[in-house]
């Protein structure tokens, strides 16, 4: 194991650094805030808050922080030490370790390889409940086979895609390399010789981390907390939870090339492997909190996204789920490593970016205002049309049935219709008419979906049959359609 450091107060390393926090913090409205800095290989840190709105129990630097989405980082640096030790190759068939995942193309699904899988190269859209939430009792093995229901957007291995199943398939075949499954097997190969004691993931995360920030979310301007999702469906692309005092040893770990105090952790070739492009991506179009919008290129990696920031090698992730927000932000050149874990749905992006800029010295900026600026307008949905009035809602009652996705359930109550996804995560909703014809909002009831979905909300637009039968429900999210056939 590692010498663990102490921990140095952020203002030591710039004195406007912890009122940077503050000012972003405070603007996002996040309740509490981890801040984990790396510069000359010397560990910083800045707790903000508190962890829970209902404890106000203050952040301190053991306090865990689920990180979503910057998961996917743990999954390729230990896939690279099996590749380091031989035990597998990043261009393996998946098929060969996971042989459920299956996709829409028997021939990708033959040829798919971990490299492809955690390039983001697949080609699939985000669609459906693999991306929107299933339920946390929904096994990995349906999510993966469902797959196959899912046309690709783009030909294989020619596009940036963002495909959260690839990731957790990996994680599921590094578990069955080793036989020991994936948090022991990352646990064994590097969060034990970093010395980080203060992380886990899955299931074990709500019983190995007894400090740990609540989630929160955004309704009508007011603070929400929720409960916390722990799943092991999850792990891979998400799942993972750390302290900031632990997101030091991984900032050293990454910036070190895979070692830490002169011990290798995973060869230095090996890890850079995992921070090198694989796919092209296409900055301001594709994800924001991935890609500098500003950049004059962009690419995906292995787990990480790559791309220029104000002239600098930039490596990142963010990560985001219903009631928690992360970046982790890397400058390769210039030493510096940034870890921000917010226990709300925004704030991490733009704080991390703000300390990216204070380092280097740029110009201030109000960065929570220009990723805010890059969203687009959300749809104004008019009143319900003419065709809303004279509605027999009955017709639309009943069961719908996607492959993947499961049963679409619509329910009349009284003089309005309602819902639930039976296979989704806390998916029960209302229905208000659209204007166009046929066409419903979804008005979600739990606080994870008001908060994510208010600006946005999915449609649902019915047809019928030449007999006039209502037959069909296509769940419209996104820019994609997820149609379901009434069961007969």
């Amino acid at each position: 194991m590692t010498e663990r450091r102490s921990l140095l107060s952020l203002d030591l390393l710039d004195r406007r650094l912890g009122a940077l926090c503050t000012t972003v913090l405070q603007q996002a409205q996040a309740p509490g805030a981890s801040v984990a800095v790396v510069a000359g290989d010397r560990g910083y840190h800045h707790a903000y808050g508190v962890k829970s709105v209902v404890t106000n129990e203050p952040v301190t630097a053991a306090t865990a922080f689920h990180v979503a989405s910057c998961s996917k980082a743990f999954v390729s640096a230990t896939v690279a030490s099996l590749v380091a030790d031989g035990l597998v190759s990043w261009d393996d068939p998946i098929s060969r370790y996971v042989p459920e995942f299956q996709l829409y193309d028997p021939w990708v699904t033959a040829h798919a390889s971990l490299r492809d899988l955690s390039a983001n190269r697949l080609g699939l859209p985000r669609a459906g409940l693999s991306n929107f939430g299933f339920d946390t009792s929904i096994s990995n093995e349906r999510i993966f086979s469902g797959l196959r229901h899912t046309a690709p957007l783009h030909p294989f291995r020619s596009r940036f895609t963002y495909v959260n199943a690839g990731h957790s398939a990996n994680a599921v075949a590094v578990g069955r390399i080793t036989g020991q499954g994936f948090l022991a097997t990352l646990r064994q190969r590097i969060l034990d010789p970093l010395g980080m004691t203060s992380t886990s993931g899955g299931d074990a995360a709500s019983t190995e981390l007894p400090d740990q920030a609540a989630w929160h979310t955004f309704i009508d301007g007011r603070t929400v907390p929720i409960d916390t999702m722990v799943t092991e469906q999850l792990m891979g692309a998400g799942g993972m939870a750390l302290s900031g005092a632990d997101a030091v040893q991984w900032l050293r770990f990454q910036l070190g090339g895979g070692s830490v105090d002169g011990r290798v952790i995973v060869p230095r070739q090996a890890l850079q492997e995992t921070h090198t492009p694989h796919v092209c991506a296409r900055p301001g179009q594709d994800i924001h909190s991935l890609f500098y919008p500003g950049a004059q290129q962009a690419a995906y990696a292995l787990g990480w996204a790559v791309s220029d920031f104000e002239g600098q090698l930039m490596v990142c992730h963010s990560g985001n789920h219903f009631g928690v927000s992360a970046m982790t932000l890397l400058l390769p050149s210039q030493g510096i490593g940034i870890a921000v874990y917010v226990n709300a749905t925004q704030g991490a992006v733009a704080l991390a970016y703000a300390l990216a800029a204070a380092l280097l010295g740029l110009p201030a900026r109000d960065w929570q205002a220009y990723f805010e600026g890059l969203q687009p307008a959300p749809p104004k949905h008019g009143p319900a049309g003419a065709w809303a009035e004279t509605l027999d809602l009955g017709a639309f009652a009943g069961d719908f049935h996607h492959p993947s996705d499961g049963v679409l359930r619509i329910e009349r109550d009284g003089h309005t219709l309602g819902g639930l996804r039976l296979d989704g995560y806390r998916m029960g909703f209302r229905l208000e008419p659209a204007a166009l014809e046929y066409t419903f909002i979804v008005r979600f009831a739990a606080p994870e979906w008001q908060g994510g979905q208010a600006n946005d909300p999915p449609l649902i637009r019915f047809s019928h049959d030449a007999a006039g039968c209502v037959m069909q429900a296509d769940w419209l999210q996104a820019g994609s359609t997820r149609e379901h056939r009434r069961h007969v």
